[in-house]
């Protein structure tokens, strides 16, 4: 094993200076570091298709690094190909030992579409249709997008959609690349028509799109509630003027069949906004609502008024331009909905945030009125009270609702108080004998606890505080180093205490946490004994996992220098 990644090293090195011309010699020894970790775990008996996959993900931002330079030299050429052909080889190597992964060729298929290798492409596809064409559509897709798309081969991917659609009936996918591929070609024989001054023939079935409408006829006998698909189809079909008439029978037919489908009004009224044409944005708008107004004429739902008043929200977030057209079609289309007992929670508090502040109460009392009891309204009515003239009234909501609230308003709450009289109640709701919030809030919160107690309090309370925190999971590592900090401000350190911090600390998060060892060492070094690093140092190790204590390794090494000259101080 040692053998074969030792040569594998050996033929790294000759990427060597192409690396140092692109990174420092730091990243560069990380680079060739972790290759060869990499390289360790593809020697495995037992091999993970995670050893290949983390090695090519891990070259493949190589490549993003190098790419996002900007640079089209000759070496940074050279760089991106060798990592190509590295990732190959591990695709192709991947896939002897886990060929029945279907994911694992579409990623490989994928990135040698992206590398633009043809006929390597063409080989691979073929294979993976051998293995998984009977259970997989998008592999056909990529095979007819790359025989009509790259290889320009009409022939070859008429073969191949008729192939994948006799195995996959049923796949959207495949109908549409299909319908899309014939569109295409019917376009291109029409223009080389008519540049060789010749007549159309409108009969010609090559020419007038009747192959497409062949695809799209096996679409309806075999997919029958896709309106995406068909909506697609429509999509295509309106591009090109031979197609037109295919296109308007797509139109009654999804009008037909999807109008009791509130996706398919909703994609109809979205394209609106979408058209390419040169219309206004305030004229797609209007025309989009049109849409909206027929369908809830039709489909008068919950779903179908949440898609209308989600559009109506998108297309009013920003008001820069026509900001009272947008702002008077907000206000008058969820006045309307409101009437109408169409509002969700969710709208209301959409309304609010993109309404004026001047219009916040007024939406706030209808959805209050709406929905008494709901949490999230109730919270933004909280914290519309977090002012100097209603900061009472938010305090009494919040504390009749303590526990219904999320963390995100307890802290707002904490943070707001913090310099206030009640944040003494507040805090005990948090940390007393008869604590109301979660642990999450506890969590959050525990270093601002620490802070005011030491502000208020005497340092046996920060200390008890700690000590009931540390031991019940209610925190995280950095409270020690809160702790820590509060006890070296002390006129008099006490050292064996701040050591006892740090232990009961280590204890609970000493196998993750590399930061809390590298305080420990900084602190023996400025204010304990020197002496007692080495002992920390041979803890850490031990008691870290085994990735923590790797890098905490390296991480030491190279804050050497720093250390020794804190121990000097």
């Amino acid at each position: 094993m040692a053998e074969f990644v030792q040569r594998r090293k050996e033929e790294m090195i000759i990427e060597v200076p192409v690396l140092n011309s692109h990174f420092k010699k730091s990243a560069v020894k990380n680079i060739l570091n972790q290759r060869e970790k990499f390289e360790y775990r593809l020697m495995r008996r037992n091999k993970q298709k995670s050893d290949f996959t983390l090695y090519i993900t891990f070259l493949k931002s190589i490549i993003k690094r190098v790419e996002q330079m900007g640079s089209t030299s000759t070496e940074s050429l050279k760089l991106v190909n060798q990592h190509n052909n590295r990732i190959i080889d591990l695709y192709r190597a991947s896939l002897k030992y886990f060929k029945d992964d279907v994911s694992l060729w579409k990623e490989y298929i994928k990135f040698l579409m992206k590398c633009d290798k043809i006929e390597l492409l063409r080989r691979v596809i073929n294979s993976a249709l051998l293995l998984h064409g009977h259970i997989s559509d998008s592999l056909y897709v990529f095979a007819v997008k790359q025989e009509f798309e790259d290889l320009k081969n009409i022939q070859k991917a008429r073969e191949l959609y008729t192939d994948g659609l006799n195995a996959h009936k049923t796949s959207s996918k495949l109908h549409f690349i299909a319908f899309k591929c014939e569109l295409k070609y019917s376009e291109i024989l029409t223009q080389k028509v008519l540049k060789s001054g010749k007549e159309l023939n409108q009969e010609d079935p090559a020419i007038n799109g009747s192959v497409a409408k062949i695809i799209y006829e096996s679409a309806i006998e075999n997919i029958k509630n896709n309106h995406a698909l068909y909506f697609k189809m429509y999509q295509e079909a309106a591009q090109y003027s031979f197609s037109l008439g295919l296109s308007e029978e797509i139109k009654k037919f999804m009008l037909t069949t999807f109008s009791k489908d509130p996706n398919y009004w909703d994609t109809l009224a979205r394209n609106e906004l979408l058209s390419k044409s040169s219309n206004t944005e305030k004229f797609k708008i209007t025309k989009c609502l049109d849409k909206y107004d027929t369908a809830l004429t039709v489909l008068d739902t919950d779903e179908m008024w949440d898609k209308y008043l989600t559009t109506i929200l998108k297309v009013t977030s920003d008001t820069q331009k026509t900001e009272v057209y947008k702002r008077n079609l907000l206000r008058q289309s969820m006045f309307n909905a409101h009437k109408k007992n169409k509002l969700k929670p969710k709208h209301y508090i959409q309304w609010i945030k993109k309404s004026k502040s001047s219009m916040t109460t007024e939406i706030l009392d209808l959805a209050i009125k709406a929905y008494p009891n709901d949490t999230s309204i109730l919270e933004i009515n909280i914290e519309h009270k977090l002012t100097d003239t209603e900061e009472l009234k938010a305090y009494d909501l919040f504390k009749q609702n303590a526990i219904k609230v999320s963390p995100s308003i307890w802290l707002k709450v904490v943070d707001y108080f913090f310099n206030k009289p009640q944040i003494s109640d507040i805090f005990n709701m948090i940390f007393g004998d008869k604590a109301v919030c979660t642990n999450e809030v506890k969590q959050k919160l525990g270093n601002e606890y620490l802070l005011w107690l030491s502000k208020n309090k005497s340092l046996n309370d920060v200390r008890n505080a700690y000590y009931k925190l540390i031991t019940s999971n209610s925190c995280d590592a950095s409270l020690c180093n809160t702790m820590v900090t509060l006890e070296t401000e002390q006129q008099k350190i006490d050292i064996s205490k701040i050591r006892q911090h740090f232990t009961l600390a280590c204890m609970q998060f000493g196998k993750t946490d590399i930061d809390l060892w590298m305080g420990r060492i900084y602190f023996e070094l400025k204010y304990g004994s020197p002496k007692l690093v080495s002992d920390t140092y041979h803890q850490a190790l031990t008691t870290l996992n085994n990735e923590e204590s790797d890098q905490f390794a390296e991480q030491y090494a190279s804050r050497v220098s720093t250390f020794n000259k804190i121990s000097k101080i």
